[in-house]
């Protein structure tokens, strides 16, 4: 224990070792222990130490004897790395500049091959920066002119690349960089010089050269244009410095890409600042077992045996002191070490394009091994090359790797297969697996399409199969490729995980690294050539392809490879097929032909024909089945929702096929259709269905009544030579072109085509047919027949017929009965109830809305029926919310579902009790008393009748899809005819062709247009006939002894016009037009005479009397008319002037008055006859003036010739007047008199006629007026375009386009403005009235002649006023692309997005714009679109904006005040007072502080009161005393 405590005391007093030492302390330590021994002790310590001195001593002796270069030797040596080891993972660090080869070149990366074996990948992303920018832009919808990959690298091209990431899951992936930015980021600006060699990227392609970027700040370079070369954006080139300027921190650059070698022996190097690929002179100075040391300059460098300048060159055979060049290929700056690389093929780079390698991938060697290292074995495979097996690929059984050099002795041959090639080390990877070696492909590139390969699989999902094709190779098999009918309940039973499948290469996706195959059988079949692209093809070639898309317009058909196909809808329908998306579906396997190739690689197909006997036998039966009727079964019904077209699927069992009736066959009224189609249900078997389509490939029937009726009461026509003129034919729609509706007409055995002329189809129904053509029953009447061509064509514009027009409305009531017979079957206890409902029934709800007197009032009934009262039904009480309504029943609308009731006393009397009297066929008075798209309920007001009748408003079946708007209003009082008394009701029709439905005939209308008279002309020959015509209707109806004087005064009319008309020849054609209009016109004018209500009918007797005492009167009035006309034919007088005109047109009636009546009997006689005619003409023929001989103008009206009618009219009417004839005899000198009177008239009219033409403010309304117009203002854009749009209201388009062409040319090309308002003007009428490739063309002409902002621009504001909301968005999709620098276009796209409701698409566009506009833009565009905001869209959203934007610019007191006037319109009046409020707390200066103060007072004086005005004054003064204090 007392050594213990000793050693670790307690506490206690240490012990003081000095003192206790002996006196004698010398003779203590010289005292020895072991006395015996004598010899004397050495210090080595001190030995090694003298001898360290004295070699130190020696080698300052030796170097003063050296020279300074042997000394720098000397210093390098000892810094020198003992072994020289390759590049590995390990050695590998984020940041690492290492020189790399471009190996493979992808469509989203790149692949690099690194020293050391090593393989890298550069995505996309880190190619450039100028790049990067590209694609972002891309991204973004802009149109940029980039360029892909392959354009802008190649493979062998050697560039230094940054190591990005470096990463170890299993196997290393190393990610690298190119952009310079990247690899020169250690190099400050000021360490550049004159022969630096490096990576820039082309930032901008400028008039001789390029702006290029390297990477390094505050440095600009420059490279001129290379000889037969041209760079894109975002390209890297390896560069050489050439001239450098630097001025203060900022270097100019010149570059070119010669190369040269600036770095020597001597010069002072710096690491860091050494990139890779720089080419050194270097000195050997050592040779080792695994390479050599070079020096160059003050730096040390190694070289690796495996980059010597040829392959299988050993290190041993170089000499020290021997000079070469070198490259570097990276530096270990931790070890100060750089790495070198002697290889010629590195030194001298040569670029080989397209040359493949002498060493295929995938070849099969007997090498022989040289070298066994710990990462694998070195194998020399031929003569030249050198290959490498990795210790991984040496064997299947890992156990080998523990004794590889037992197992695989030097100088021992092996089999081995070539996986891949390290190009940069220029050295092949090889294995030895087994697997590998019998494996047929190592690659995807070595599948071929078509190929038939053996496959595992190895997983099972909803999109597919995914396979195993070997090692490391990965397969899909889409799910439509699984089977050759896809639509599999249970996948997984047939495709069980690890059980072997056999498939077809479809194609291979070597970017993706998988391939796609096949399992279809049909597909397996080796007969089945894989056709992988268009120019395979030809014509007539029959194909076997996959259904991959079903669209309205056709299918899409896809083969091997890319390549895909379409077949059309019309090819389809010739082949018998109606309905695509019942007979094919996706993923079906088809047989189909070649039809033709486009030039742009489309390919369209047809389906294939068959010529086998059966098919022939089926063709011959289908001819004898169309139009047949059979009886069907349903088997499924197809509901709108279920994808593809509704409709019933039967099966026929006298066809002994199935077939398919589209849910349009089911009835004539498209909006029914969906409704009726609910009645049906599986198993239903429907006893009569006509047969519309039969072939093999679908058979669709129809139950259309219209179909029905002719097949029944065969009535259809045999043939084309069988149809008649003006027969009706019913027809139903096939499709909607330019030129018209082509429908189908049934003519059994077969159908034939037809066309309904757009000019001869109701605007209405026209435009509703451009919606949905398809199914759409139709009924026209037969206008022209070409049996030469068997072309038919109809009009839809068919006269009201009282039969047909019930017979329309009676189909639609068995609609609705069998729609109510589907409701009483259902489970739901609200529809039993609302089919139960019929006429006069009492109900009883609650109402919904607020009272309104002028609107239709809602309530609730029972079960949740929706019931109206219309307004007409209200009887004058005053409902309040939640009161109950009791009324009567006056129509339940089944497909609706709604409940029309009325509160009337007087209709419910009306309607509550039916009359026992059989009016079928009589005329009946009644009141409307309910208003419906296809029908008006009428009640009988008769005092013997009682009841209500189902009056049609339907004309035809043609207005089945579009009824057409009442022609009378709720409470008129009408006759009516009542068709047919039916347990569905009286159905009745109206008595006469109501007025709303008169309209002029369309080709009428276009006739009329197309004439060379003036709008006013028309106007006025218009006005006479339709009086001429009222007037003669009058006087049939009056009693004949009122009769003949009033033919008498028509008579001298008639004559009088007739005289006037002779003074000019186009007076001649005129008179004919009007007398044809007359004679046409006749039934029109009788219709406008009938369209009074029936009250008028009744007085109609009493009104004649007073009709015939007034007849003289009128008669008188319309020669005055007539007389008027005539004078205007040679009159083009515009509707401005029309009071001058009207005043010289009596002038010169008056002077008709005068002529003598020796002329006027002659007069008489021509205007007699011509009335004869007119009465017995048929009205569809056009009568014609007889004249035979030419005009004259200066022979008197006696002279003309007489035809023998006219001779025979004129002795009748010289017997009559032969007393008054000698009465008024005149000698010559009075006839003289007159005819020299007569000449002044007609020389007064020649004269007005010319004032009139050299008027310079008359408006023209014929070409020739419009010639004389642009001949003397050629450069008056005005001009032209009235010309153009004259020609367009004529319906001539293609004059019209002439006139734009031919201004176009005369115009001088400095009127920049006025052409292109031509220019716009060409562009509306090719969108409107053109086709689409016309105007495609005609825009792209207008942009290479004018400016295209300004083109697009204003068409786009011509589409948006138009209404054409969808092509305005796509040219300023196209603005916005092509001009994102211009302010006003993204201005103007968010101003058109928020007048149209789309706000957020707004808001996207402003925020695009915030990230492309200049900062400097900024302000003014968040100003306008706050502005945009505060009044469309959100208010606080739009002050949010302003105040950001204020809080920003202060002082920008324009900005404030936009503000405050955005908020004072918005109605935000408390909103605007605090902006102010805080405006004049701003510390801004005094002239601004003025201009807020004013605007405060102006503000407060319009919305606020006296107080808050001396507020205001009180704050200004308080601000001016502040100023002047601080003063």
């Amino acid at each position: 224990m007392a050594i213990v405590e000793e050693n670790f005391p307690r506490g206690g007093k240490s012990r003081d070792v000095k003192r206790e030492r002996p006196a004698n302390e010398k003779k203590w330590k010289n005292e020895s222990l072991f006395k015996k021994s004598a010899v004397k002790k050495v210090n080595k310590r001190r030995l090694n130490q003298k001898k360290k001195h004295s070699k130190m001593k020696k080698d300052k002796q030796e170097l003063q004897t050296l020279t300074a270069k042997e000394k720098k030797v000397i210093e390098k040596e000892k810094t020198m790395l003992e072994s020289i080891e390759p590049l590995t993972f390990k050695m590998l660090t984020e940041g690492m500049q290492v020189l790399s080869r471009v190996q493979e070149v992808r469509e989203l990366d790149v692949l690099l091959s690194l020293p050391g074996r090593i393989q890298a990948y550069v995505p996309i992303t880190n190619i450039s920066t100028p790049y990067t920018n590209l694609l972002n832009r891309l991204a973004e919808d802009e149109e940029v002119d980039a360029k892909g990959l392959k354009e802008i690298l190649m493979e062998g091209e050697l560039f230094p690349c940054s190591i990005k990431e470096v990463t170890n899951d299993g196997s290393f992936k190393v990610t690298a960089s190119l952009n310079p930015v990247d690899v020169n980021c250690d190099i400050p600006a000021t360490a550049l010089c004159k022969g630096m060699k490096m990576t820039a990227a082309v930032q901008s392609v400028e008039d001789h050269g390029y702006v290029m970027d390297i990477g390094i700040l505050n440095a600009r370079s420059f490279l001129t244009k290379i000889p037969d070369q041209e760079l894109a954006v975002g390209q890297i080139v390896s560069v050489c410095v050439t001239g450098c300027q630097i001025d203060g921190h900022v270097a100019t650059l010149t570059l070119s890409t010669v190369e040269s070698i600036k770095f020597k022996q001597n010069v002072e190097l710096n690491m860091s600042t050494l990139l890779p690929a720089t080419k050194l002179y270097v000195t050997v100075n050592k040779v080792l077992p695994q390479g050599l040391t070079v020096t160059f300059g003050n730096l040390v460098g190694y070289i690796h045996k495996d980059h010597l300048v040829n392959t299988n060159d050993n290190a041993s055979a170089y000499e020290k002191s021997s000079n070469y060049t070198a490259v570097v290929l990276y530096t270990l700056p931790l070890v100060n070490a750089v790495y070198l690389s002697l290889k010629s093929s590195l030194v001298k780079p040569v670029l080989k394009i397209n040359e493949k390698d002498p060493i295929a991938l995938g070849q099969f060697f007997e090498a022989t091994i040289t070298e066994s290292t710990s990462a694998g074995l070195f194998i020399q495979l031929n003569k030249k090359a050198k290959g490498f097996v990795p210790l991984r690929q040496l064997s299947d059984n890992q156990d080998v790797f523990e004794d590889t050099r037992t197992l695989f002795p030097i100088k021992s041959r092996k089999r081995c297969r070539v996986l891949n090639h390290a190009s940069l080390d220029d050295i092949y990877i090889c294995t030895m697996k087994k697997t590998l070696l019998t494996q047929k492909a190592l690659r995807y590139e070595d599948f071929t399409v078509g190929e038939v390969v053996e496959a595992k699989i190895d997983s099972l999902t909803p999109a597919g199969v995914s396979v195993d094709l070997g090692v490391n190779l990965k397969g899909f098999i889409p799910k439509l490729q699984w089977a050759d009918d896809p639509r599999l309940k249970k996948p997984e039973l047939r495709f069980r995980v690890g059980e072997p499948i056999t498939c077809r290469v479809l194609k291979v996706m070597i970017d993706r690294k998988t391939v796609h195959l096949t399992c279809k059988k049909s597909m397996l079949d080796e007969a089945v050539v894989a056709y992988c692209y268009p120019s395979q093809l030809k014509k007539h070639l029959a194909l076997k392809g996959t259904v991959v898309l079903i669209e309205k317009g056709g299918v899409v058909v896809s083969f091997f490879g890319e390549l895909t196909g379409y077949i059309p809808k019309n090819s389809l329908l010739k082949k018998g097929v109606t309905d695509i998306s019942r007979y094919f579906y996706i993923g079906q396997v088809i047989d189909c032909t070649v039809y033709d190739i486009h030039e742009s690689g489309k390919v369209t197909l047809s389906l294939s024909n068959s010529d086998s006997t059966e098919e022939k036998s089926h063709v011959v039966q289908s001819v004898k089945i169309v139009g047949s009727i059979v009886e069907c079964k349903v088997e499924k019904v197809f509901y709108a929702g279920e994808g593809g077209s509704s409709g019933l699927e039967v099966s026929i069992p006298s066809l002994k096929t199935s077939g398919f009736i589209p849910v349009e066959h089911l009835s004539d009224f498209s909006k029914c259709a969906p409704q009726l189609l609910h009645c049906y249900r599986p198993g239903q078997v429907i006893e009569e269905a006509v047969v519309w389509v039969y072939s093999k490939l679908q058979t669709v029937l129809t139950l259309k009544p219209t179909v029905m009726k002719i097949v029944k009461e065969n009535c259809y026509p045999k043939s084309v030579d069988e149809i008649e003129m003006n027969s009706i034919l019913p027809c139903v729609a096939l499709r909607h072109k330019l030129c018209g509706v082509f429908a189908s007409v049934l003519c059994p055995p077969k159908k034939f085509d037809v066309l309904f002329p757009s000019c001869k189809i109701p605007p209405q129904l026209n435009s509703s047919l451009e919606k949905d053509t398809m199914h759409v029953s139709l009924e026209g009447q037969v206008i022209k027949v070409d049996k030469e061509e068997n072309k038919i064509y109809l009009s839809a514009l068919n006269p009201y017929n009282r039969e047909n027009a019930a017979h329309v409305l009676e189909d639609f009531l068995k609609i609705q009965e069998r729609v109510k017979v589907h409701l009483m079957e259902s489970s739901d206890e609200g529809l039993k109830n609302l089919a139960s409902l019929k006429l006069g029934d009492v109900v009883v709800g609650k109402l919904l809305t607020e009272f309104d007197s002028s609107a239709d009032l809602e309530f609730e009934l029972p079960h949740g029926i929706k019931g109206i009262v219309p307004t007409y039904h209200h009887n004058k009480k005053n409902f309040k919310n939640n009161d109950l309504i009791v009324g009567s029943v006056m129509y339940v609308d089944l497909i609706m579902k709604k409940v029309y009731i009325t509160t009337r006393d007087d209709v419910i009397n009306c309607i509550t009790g039916t009359s026992k009297l059989n009016t079928e066929g009589n005329t009946q008075r009644g009141k409307i008393i309910l208003n419906t798209d296809y029908f008006s309920l009428v009640s009988f007001v008769d005092g013997n009748i009682k009841g209500v009748a189902f009056t049609s408003n339907i004309r035809s079946i043609n207005e089945a899809s579009i009824p057409l708007q009442p022609p009378f209003e709720v409470g008129t009082v009408v006759n009516v005819v009542v068709d047919s008394d039916t347990e569905l009701g009286k159905i009745a029709a109206y008595h006469k062709t109501p007025s709303s439905w008169v309209t002029l005939n369309p080709s009428r209308k276009n006739r009329a247009s197309s004439s060379n008279d003036g709008p006013n002309k028309k106007k006025a020959k218009m006005e006479i006939v339709a009086k001429t015509s009222k007037k003669s209707t009058e006087n049939t109806a009056s009693k004949d002894e009122d009769t003949k004087p009033t033919k008498d005064k028509n008579k001298k009319a008639q004559q009088e016009q007739l005289t006037e008309m002779s003074n000019t020849k186009e007076a001649e054609k005129s008179t004919v037009l009007e007398i044809n209009k007359s004679s046409d016109k006749k039934k029109k004018t009788k219709a406008k005479n009938n369209q009074n209500a029936a009250e008028e009918q009744d007085t109609n007797s009493n009104e004649n009397s007073n009709k015939n005492a007034e007849s003289k009167k009128e008669t008188k009035k319309k020669t005055e008319e007539i007389k008027q006309d005539v004078s205007l034919k040679n009159e083009t007088v515009s509707k401005g002037k029309r009071n001058k005109s009207e005043n010289k047109e009596t002038a010169s009636s008056k002077d008709q008055k005068e002529l003598s009546p020796a002329k006027k009997r002659r007069v008489e006689a021509i205007s007699s006859s011509a009335t004869k005619k007119t009465q017995k003409i048929n009205p569809l023929e056009l009568p014609r003036l007889s004249i035979t001989s030419a005009f004259k103008w200066d022979d008197d009206m006696t002279s003309l010739p007489l035809s023998n009618s006219q001779i025979a009219d004129s002795s009748d009417s010289e017997d009559e007047d032969a007393g008054k004839e000698k009465a008024v005899f005149k000698d010559r000198r009075e006839r003289a008199r007159e005819k020299l009177e007569e000449a002044k008239i007609n020389e007064a009219k020649l004269s007005q006629i010319e004032e009139e033409l050299n008027n310079p403010e008359r408006a023209p309304v014929t070409t020739d007026d419009f010639d004389r117009m642009v001949l003397a203002s050629p450069n008056s854009s005005i001009l032209w375009v009235q010309y153009m749009a004259f020609h367009l209201e004529n319906a001539e388009i293609e004059k019209a386009r002439t006139v734009a062409q031919r201004a176009l040319k005369i115009m001088s090309f400095r009127e920049e403005q006025e052409k292109f308002n031509v220019w716009i003007a060409w562009l509306n009428l090719e969108h409107m009235y053109g086709t689409t490739e016309g105007y495609e063309s005609t825009l792209q002409e207008a942009i290479r002649y004018n400016e295209p902002f300004k083109v697009y621009r204003q068409m786009a504001l011509n589409f948006e006023q138009s209404g054409k909301f969808d092509e305005a968005e796509s040219l300023y999709t196209t603005m916005l692309k092509k001009y994102k620098q211009n302010k006003s276009v993204w201005m103007n796209a968010c101003l058109f997005y928020v007048r149209n409701s789309k706000l957020d698409t707004a808001r996207g566009v402003f925020q695009r714009a915030l990230s492309i506009l200049d900062k400097k833009e900024h302000i003014d565009l968040i100003s306008r679109f706050a502005q945009l905001e505060m009044k469309f869209g959100q208010l606080d959203r739009g002050k949010t904006l302003f105040d950001t934007l204020m809080m920003s610019y202060p002082k920008r007191t324009d900005l404030w005040l936009v503000y405050i006037d955005t908020l004072t319109k918005v109605d935000a009046i408390e909103s605007a007072r605090q902006v102010l409020e805080r405006c004049i707390t701003l510390q801004l200066p005094a002239k601004k502080m003025k201009t807020i103060f004013q605007k405060f007072l102006e503000f407060e004086t319009h919305h606020g009161d006296d107080e808050k005005q001396d507020y205001v004054r009180k704050k200004a003064l308080e601000y001016v005393e502040s100023k002047t204090v601080d003063e």
